[in-house]
């Protein structure tokens, strides 16, 4: 999507499910200004509907993003006779790709309408007395507008780390990221240009702060009324603990993983139950903030269940081979099958996709603490336990590595088992810089390579720069 087509504000199509504070209201809006079309609360709750939507569709997290990481990298197959994916899986894609296209114009039009709710919910904020808002009421705007800053925040994490080169500890990182919308949407015919991938964690961080701010003024029991469908409180920690997880930071990271954890406070999954909960859109004790899909809100062939069903993609020899006879998780696979989107008992193609798990958590614990300023191996294997004893023969954490490198590559290895078919391979192999068999090449390092600017884009003329060269990162047979 070219920028000036950001602020044609699309229809918000409403999700099915309502917000703990009050009722859907079914109106519809399109290209209408801020300030018409955000009066009242319940406007800026069907605008926050409408931003969920965006961000669930398949072009977004719902399908294209965390398939496009799986397919890019060495743990999923696309199916050569569906066609689906096979651009992506088989490193034949370019410029003018229907993915590379439709998750930039995705993630812009979620930004677009995040930029508009907390316009319109922070002004409403602003002038409550006027309105004479209750207490009651100015918390659900701050509920509202500090979930619209979450969600900005994840489109532009997942932005930068698929149209940027990666963030790099300790440098000036001036490699050019994405366009950062902020304070206002971008305007018909605006010339933009590219921020740096600096200044765009900056703003990712900045958004989390925010979210964090508006989130505060909620009491316990209004923070808590927010569910594991909508971007709560442990999300928003979830979602620093990613960032900074990227950013190399392990020290904030592992922080913000353990106050995740802290806030979620579930309980734990027992291994059928873990095996189970992937046949169910019910919440559960693993998920911290999940895409929920319903039989009335599936997205039938677009489904990531679709995908990996009848257009039969399937799990590589290189993934498959990383799970031990007893580990519970084998039981996801059939085959080269991946089952973790087989949907439901009524809807083959309904299923929720996670975004993030109690299970990441722990992972970012343990890799911060063979990573971060103090290497503690123990608590490293303590954090690593939690997923990794769903291998049955792991009793205790004393049976995992007991050296720091054994254990980074014992880490690698249990993000593939944990996450599979849920987006995170190639983002993790961007940040560590780990190299890897990818299209047939090997040690291939995806650290190197950035995927293009959509050409629409470029050739609207409106200050988008491609990213340079970029066709000579991909690997070479």
């Amino acid at each position: 999507m070219n920028m000036k087509r950001i602020i044609k504000y699309a229809a918000v199509v409403l999700i099915t499910l309502g917000f703990p504070f009050c009722d859907l209201d079914t109106s519809l809006y399109q290209q209408i200004p801020t300030e018409d079309a955000y009066k009242g609360i319940q406007d800026v709750q069907n605008g926050l509907n409408g931003a969920y939507q965006r961000f669930g569709y398949n072009t977004f997290y719902g399908r294209n993003v965390p398939a496009l990481s799986d397919m890019i990298s060495d743990i999923a197959v696309a199916s050569t006779a569906t066609g689906h994916f096979v651009s992506i899986n088989q490193w034949s894609f370019n410029e003018y790709d229907g993915y590379v296209l439709d998750i930039w114009t995705a993630g812009y039009n979620l930004i677009d309408r995040c930029v508009r709710g907390i316009n319109g919910g922070t002004a409403l904020i602003e002038s409550a007395q006027k309105h004479n808002f209750s207490d009651k009421e100015v918390n659900e705007l701050h509920s509202y507008v500090a979930q619209f800053y979450a969600l900005r925040a994840m489109a532009n994490l997942m932005l930068v780390n698929i149209y940027g080169l990666p963030y790099q500890a300790g440098a000036a990182n001036n490699q050019k990221g994405i366009v950062l919308v902020t304070t206002k949407p971008v305007k018909e015919f605006e010339t933009v240009k590219r921020a740096t991938v600096g200044e765009t964690y900056t703003q990712i961080l900045a958004d989390i702060a925010k979210a964090k701010e508006h989130m505060d003024q909620l009491t316990d029991k209004e923070k808590n009324a927010i569910n594991q469908y909508y971007f709560n409180e442990a999300a928003i920690f979830a979602l620093e603990a990613r960032t900074k997880l990227y950013m190399q930071d392990y020290d904030g990271a592992k922080t913000a993983a353990q106050e995740a954890i802290d806030l979620r406070d579930s309980g734990d999954e027992t291994f059928e139950s873990y095996v189970a909960m992937w046949k169910s859109t019910a919440i559960t004790k693993e998920d911290i903030f999940t895409i929920v899909k319903s039989d009335n809100d599936n997205l039938s062939a677009d489904a990531l269940n679709t995908l990996y069903g009848s257009y039969k993609a399937s799990l590589s020899t290189f993934a498959r081979n990383k799970f031990a006879t007893n580990d519970i998780r084998r039981g996801l696979i059939s085959k080269t099958h991946p089952a973790k989107f087989d949907g439901t008992a009524t809807a083959q193609a309904v299923s929720n996709i996670p975004v993030f798990r109690k299970s990441e958590m722990y992972l970012i614990i343990a890799e911060a603490n063979l990573k971060g300023t103090t290497v503690n191996i123990s608590a490293a294997q303590e954090a690593l336990f939690y997923s990794a004893h769903r291998d049955k023969d792991i009793d205790s954490a004393d049976d995992l590595p007991a050296t720091k490198d054994e254990l980074v590559q014992f880490i690698s290895d249990e993000r593939i088992r944990e996450f599979f078919q849920e987006g995170h391979r190639y983002f993790d192999l961007r940040r560590t810089g780990e190299k890897a068999t990818i299209s047939g090449v090997a040690n291939y390092q995806m650290s190197t390579f950035v995927f293009p600017i959509p050409d629409e884009e470029v050739q609207a003329g409106f200050g988008v720069e491609q990213n340079t060269e970029w066709y000579k990162l991909v690997p070479k047979k």
